[in-house]
């Protein structure tokens, strides 16, 4: 299939950035960036909330005119709206040619030849597909850092989201493909790899557990850091904990989304724990690792959500004093159990929540930021800043944005910052 061009558009969480790159390396076309120079496009979607599918749909509307003037380009949709909707898709927007679910993109070659051939849509959003990690993801040379996904679909089952209906049931990927994988990337250039899986920490094997792969990978030489995101706070174990302080190489920050402060509302969410239970596992997590970096994610306005259950969230934030925050508004799911609870939150009310919670989140963030100022940080050098091509920009294990001046040869390499500004997202610092 080489000599053909395809335009991928993603959107959505880093597991769909993956899933892109799995899909350049399965077609093994030429990637462009102009839609109109494109032979196949896919509009790889989110389906996590309802403004993600508006922006698939609009994103996909947009090639309508193309489709017309190029019958014979490819249109298709991957992702969570593909599988969330499926032949409803074509029905909307009869211009799409393909859409094809998260687990079907080893199917994509075949498809797509099949599309040519018959000038027939598909559709193929099965979950029976037998290797579910048989394609990699595309690699470029001279990245720094990679994700590597060890994990597809999700058993918890909370009341309001959609991973397990478009993603389907959890299946850890096997130990020695992502140490292929992981080798593979080190070889290319890559000093620190992120583990990716809906639930990453509750990866298992016959063998083995998650504080154990974090042993092996560790093992890798040439590898400097490993990340992994998202955990679910029920499997936080002590081999966990015991791996994260005791491997240099892991760094010292974990996404632990809470989702509500709440025990109500926890209830009504299926989280399978409490505020105190949260609590206690943030507690466990400090006293093993002085320094770690906990962020989260919250929803606000969750049906039924009292101001009462809302005070008892903005209680856990002033508790817990998070590094940083994902928040947002509850958004119904079709096909969820929280889709059909009566008891909704006004719109109103939930972006009043939003916005008290947000604002008082940016403060604890920002002091935190600020209290690294005169600290020295090991910085791993990703590449240029975006917003100043003269400084160097890079990651702290404990996930914090560091920009400062420095030399291009530093890219890849981890080096000693001083700090010398804290802003909201970002710190600023000089070589050490």
């Amino acid at each position: 299939m080489n000599g053909r061009k395809l335009y991928i558009e993603t959107y959505g969480c880093q597991m769909n950035e993956y899933d892109s790159d799995r899909i350049r390396n399965a077609l093994s076309f030429e990637l462009t960036d102009d839609p109109a120079d494109a032979d196949v496009i896919i509009v790889n979607t989110c389906a996590i909330r309802e403004k993600a599918d508006q922006k698939a749909f609009s994103s996909l509307g947009r090639f309508k005119h193309l489709k017309a003037k190029r019958p014979d380009v490819i249109i298709g949709v991957a992702g969570c709206v593909a599988q969330l909707y499926g032949d409803k898709i074509i029905e909307k927007m009869p211009h799409v040619d393909l859409v094809i679910g998260p687990r079907s993109i080893p199917k994509l070659p075949k498809l797509i030849t099949e599309i040519q051939s018959d000038q027939r849509k598909k559709i193929e959003t099965s979950f029976d597909v037998e290797e579910v990690f048989e394609i990699e993801p595309y690699h470029e040379e001279g990245k720094v850092t990679a994700f590597v996904s060890i994990q597809q679909g999700c058993n918890k089952m909370c009341t309001y989201c959609i991973v397990p209906h478009v993603r389907g049931k959890e299946i850890n990927r096997p130990l020695e493909d992502i140490l292929q994988e992981t080798r593979k990337l080190v070889q290319k250039g890559v000093k620190e790899v992120t583990f990716i899986g809906q639930t990453v920490n509750s990866w298992k094997t016959d063998r083995y557990r998650f504080g154990d792969l974090l042993r092996i990978v560790a093992e890798i030489e040439g590898l400097l850091r490993i990340r992994f995101t998202t955990s679910y706070p029920r499997d936080v174990t002590r081999k966990m904990i015991d791996a994260m302080r005791e491997v240099s190489k892991v760094c010292h920050h974990i996404h632990l989304p809470v989702q509500s402060g709440s025990n109500r509302v926890l209830a009504r969410m299926k989280r399978t724990y409490t505020r105190e239970w949260y609590i206690e596992t943030v507690n466990r997590l400090r006293d093993a690792i002085p320094d770690i970096a906990i962020s989260t994610d919250i929803i606000v306005g969750f049906p039924g959500e009292t101001e009462e259950d809302f005070h008892d969230t903005m209680k856990l934030l002033e508790e817990v004093k998070f590094d940083s925050a994902f928040s947002f508004k509850f958004s119904p799911r079709p096909g969820t159990p929280a889709a059909d609870f009566p008891d909704r939150v006004d719109d109103n009310t939930a972006s009043r929540r939003l916005k008290e919670l947000q604002e008082f989140q940016r403060k604890i963030t920002l002091e935190k930021n600020m209290s690294r100022v005169g600290l020295i940080e090991e910085v791993l050098v990703e590449g240029r800043s975006k917003h100043n091509n003269s400084f160097l920009s890079g990651r702290t294990p404990h996930n914090r944005i560091v920009n400062f001046p420095g030399p291009q040869e530093l890219i890849g390499k981890i080096v000693k910052v001083r700090i010398t500004e804290g802003f909201q997202n970002s710190l600023r610092g000089e070589l050490y």
